[in-house]
């Protein structure tokens, strides 16, 4: 009995390493997007890149696969402190943030994220001009965004209307259902 108590309550407060992993997990989607923002303030370094650059920029690139892997782990389920975080109001946040459930649904298309993702590396190209940067930077914020409108989906999913049919939640029927012949009815 003793062992069992034990166990669930390692299970439910994770400790050490698996705490910090967890936590990590939990908050990638801020920290995401803080990196978004570090990447865009390298881009606007005008001093001549240094060893500790080169290294920083390593370390972050390190630094947001290692958290874009836990996004999407930590995504794939609802924790407890995501569960308690859901708003009391959550039909009415869900109504507000239409724009970014459109988004997330729209970056699950192939077409779309494909075309994003040229013109996101293909405004790389943007830095060789005298200022490009500015440009280059409003491109990189987009990921800023799009990264929170997976979020906000994600804590929001059950109020997402394009989620519920695509239509609001109002499901509709072409055709009636398959229903029984013979005069039997299946159990």
């Amino acid at each position: 009995m003793a062992e069992a108590f034990a166990f669930s309550h390692v299970w439910e407060q994770p400790s050490g390493l698996s705490w910090l992993v967890h936590k990590w997990a939990h908050h990638s989607s801020r920290l995401l997007e803080l990196s978004v923002a570090l990447t865009i303030a390298l881009g606007f370094r005008t001093a001549a890149p240094t060893m500790v650059d080169l290294i920083a920029t390593l370390a972050l690139v390190a630094f947001v696969l290692i958290t874009f892997v836990l996004f999407r782990s930590h995504n794939r389920r609802l924790c407890e402190s995501c569960a308690s975080a859901i708003p009391l109001n959550a039909a009415e946040q869900g109504e507000r943030y239409r724009r970014r459930f459109a988004v997330a649904h729209a970056s699950t298309q192939p077409k779309l994220m494909g075309a994003y993702l040229i013109v996101l590396f293909g405004s790389n190209a943007l830095l060789l001009v005298p200022d490009g940067r500015y440009g280059w930077a409003l491109v990189q914020a987009s990921m800023i965004y799009l990264i929170s409108s997976h979020a906000t989906h994600r804590r929001l999913q059950p109020w997402c209307p394009q989620c519920a049919g695509g239509d609001g939640g109002f499901e509709q029927f072409d055709e009636a259902p398959d229903l029984p012949r013979g005069g039997r009815l299946l159990v």
